[in-house]
């Protein structure tokens, strides 16, 4: 009674093509050291968040000074 079997999943023979390369490991160890690498020269560029709040409280400061000089 092939009424009530269900049909089996198809199998393929596909291989990932970065299980292709002969190297395998070696060379995803150094594609990650690279990655790395880049990440950190990256981050030096940017300011970090305590910089940018010091920068705004220095202009708020010399803002309030400069207000009350006008003023007076």
């Amino acid at each position: 009674m092939s009424l009530f079997q269900q049909r089996k999943n198809k199998r393929f023979n596909y291989i990932p093509r970065h299980l292709k390369d002969a190297k395998g490991e070696d060379n995803l160890k150094s594609k990650w050291d690279t990655v790395r690498r880049h990440g950190k020269h990256k981050s030096k560029r940017t300011l970090s968040l305590p910089v940018l709040l010091v920068i705004l409280g220095m202009i708020i400061v010399l803002w309030y000074i400069l207000i009350h000089y006008e003023i007076s």
